[in-house]
């Protein structure tokens, strides 16, 4: 006589057979979602060095096509102001003078360049910061500075010396936070998780 269990089989899959499969599924699922973060946040931080690297060398075409007024960009107080004349046919009214003298013995020749408006530098300025918006609070400046590698969007910490100096910084806390890059909250202030890009001309 054959047993009720051989008359019987069971079909199908367990309820704990069931289980497993959702848990290993779900763990697959949370593995992709990192994945994708991460993802993201590498390609919006590329996008922001990408921005960056163009808005430096746009400011430096400026100033590079300028090589007579190249030092007024390093002197451009931080309100300045767009003028309309210079985005017209006519241009910005700047003359360009230059003083020489010889003194003392041997002679020693000294050039002076000075300009009759700065009209010209601060525009280009203030159109290229106004660009700078693209980054997340994305600052920059233009000065002379022996030691570009230091400073943060709070303080550039340009000395006046050295070569002319082009610094951007933005930061990308709030932007990648998800992800577990960027900011965490743990720095002493925001600007030390700045992200800058320096070049001297």
């Amino acid at each position: 006589m054959n047993s009720p269990a051989l008359r019987n089989p069971q079909h199908g899959v367990t309820m704990l057979e069931v289980l497993i499969a959702i848990v290993v599924l779900s763990f697959g699922m949370l593995g992709m979602l990192g994945l994708l973060t991460n993802g993201l946040k590498m390609t919006s931080s590329s996008q922001y060095r990408t921005i960056a690297a163009q808005q430096l060398t746009a400011i430096a075409d400026m100033i590079s096509a300028n090589p007579d007024i190249s030092f007024a960009y390093a002197a451009l107080p931080s309100n300045s102001a767009v003028n309309s004349n210079c985005l017209t046919a006519t241009g910005c009214a700047t003359t360009v003078s230059t003083l020489t003298t010889t003194t003392g013995s041997p002679s020693v020749t000294t050039t002076t360049t000075s300009l009759s408006s700065t009209a010209l530098p601060q525009t280009d300025y203030e159109l290229w910061r106004q660009n700078l918006a693209m980054l997340p609070q994305g600052v920059g400046v233009v000065c002379l500075d022996s030691t570009p590698a230091d400073g943060n969007s709070a303080s550039f910490a340009c000395d006046g010396l050295g070569r002319l100096t082009v610094k951007i910084c933005w930061n990308e806390q709030g932007r990648v936070a998800i992800s577990g890059g960027g900011g965490s909250g743990g720095a002493a202030s925001a600007t030390a998780q700045d992200t800058c890009l320096v070049t001297q001309l």
